[in-house]
């Protein structure tokens, strides 16, 4: 029903007598949310919709107390217009990224606006302990933000492994040793609201899109970091594959005969171009312990001349995988989540000069951009995930 401008989470409404109601108020909230403030008037103009209809849906937005007026805005000619947004304090997401030894915690406003990112160390990686964890992150959200209109409204938790979208059961991490983890059941125990679980690297793509590319209809983002995965939106949608567990790219064969992977694969791609992996190579070139990430990211600033074939492989490695993500996908954007390249431009330069010379020629226009959010991608995708569905659920009250 997309082709008629109708969301696609009103489906089965289609005879309803308030649907018109249900979409004005999706074309409305999505204008308000793609802005910073806008007047009636200028909503009615770019929806299409009548001034009698956005002052409708206005007050009952502003009684549901997610809009809010904001003052007089700039008029060449005649009365100064009312401006309005999203009431950024009228409710909060919280974003939870799940890593070996922490968690990476984000929360942003109703308006979208970021309002705490915080790193919480894990004790271990077992489910118990991050549940736990989880479960201390969202107790102290939710009494931060009790007096707010809709408090907590929302919970996305990113899962560096494959994740079954329905259940939000995550059927296997290598990354986290998990398998067969009921993730979404055991922190509903601790949390009643909107909850959302989902693959780290998807949820960074629609971070990486949604705010840095929004126009970008075939647009795939890597994440590189302990393991490597990756999502991708296909026709302007993204893509989930069977059951939600697409974007496992790090378990692609790049090294036939390769030692073999905790996947259970041989001569995985993460064995070979993650960060875990260089690390683990620079520890064997100096004949010493393995750095840590923060070590690593300086050492690749540095570019000591010891290290200089560990990052030469790495770069090769990474443009092994790239060019078989570009040619197989064809993406106008790519957009490569890494704190090593992010710490060294000549070696993000020699990625992308790597890839053009070897990707097809059809596909070789590609951009190749470094993410803009970091590590921080994962979680702020999982709140926008939260406060999607939060906003779905205002938009079809609108037709109640």
């Amino acid at each position: 029903m997309s082709e008629f401008g109708i969301p696609p989470y009103v489906d089965g409404r289609t005879g309803d007598k308030n649907l018109s109601k249900v979409v004005n108020r999706a074309l409305l909230l999505d204008l308000l949310r793609a802005r910073s403030g806008a007047s009636r008037a200028s909503l009615a103009k770019e929806s299409g919709l009548t001034k009698v209809t956005v002052s409708s849906q206005v007050a009952e937005l502003i009684a549901l107390g997610i809009v809010k007026e904001t003052g007089a805005g700039a008029s060449d000619l005649g009365r100064k217009p009312v401006m309005l947004e999203i009431d950024g304090a009228a409710g909060y997401a919280l974003g939870v990224s799940i890593a070996t030894d922490r968690l990476h915690a984000v929360t942003m406003d109703a308006a979208g606006a970021t309002v705490r990112d915080e790193d919480c160390p894990l004790p271990d990686a077992s489910p118990e302990s991050v549940v736990g964890a989880i479960a201390s992150v969202v107790r102290a959200a939710k009494k931060k933000y009790r007096q707010s209109r809709f408090g907590l409204f929302g919970v996305g938790i990113a899962v560096p492994g494959a994740v079954e979208r329905e259940t939000g059961r995550v059927v296997r991490s290598a990354k986290l040793d998990w398998s067969d983890v009921p993730l979404k059941k055991a922190v509903a125990r601790h949390f009643d609201g909107i909850l959302r679980v989902g693959n780290d690297a998807t949820l960074a793509t629609i971070a990486e899109r949604e705010l840095y590319a929004p126009g970008a209809d075939d647009f795939v983002c890597l994440l590189i970091d302990e393991g490597i995965g990756s999502g991708a939106y296909i026709n302007g949608a993204i893509h989930y594959g069977h059951n939600g567990q697409f974007g496992e790219v790090g378990h692609m064969t790049i090294v036939h005969g390769g030692p073999r992977c905790p996947c259970g694969n041989e001569g995985c791609w993460d064995l070979y171009g993650s960060e875990l992996a260089l690390r683990q190579a620079l520890g064997a070139a100096r004949s010493g312990p393995v750095p840590d990430a923060a070590e690593a990211i300086a050492l690749a600033g540095a570019r000591p001349a010891w290290a200089e074939g560990s990052f030469r492989d790495f770069v090769d490695y990474l443009t092994t995988g790239v060019v078989s993500v570009v040619n197989s996908m064809a993406p106008t954007t790519l957009a490569i989540n890494s704190a090593i390249l992010a710490a060294s431009p000549a070696m993000f330069e020699a990625l992308k000069a790597a890839v053009a010379d070897r990707a097809m020629s059809h596909v070789s226009a590609c951009e190749l951009r470094l993410s803009s959010l970091g590590k921080a991608a994962p979680a702020v995708g999982a709140c926008m995930a939260a406060a999607e569905r939060f906003f779905e659920g205002l938009v079809l009250r609108g037709g109640d």
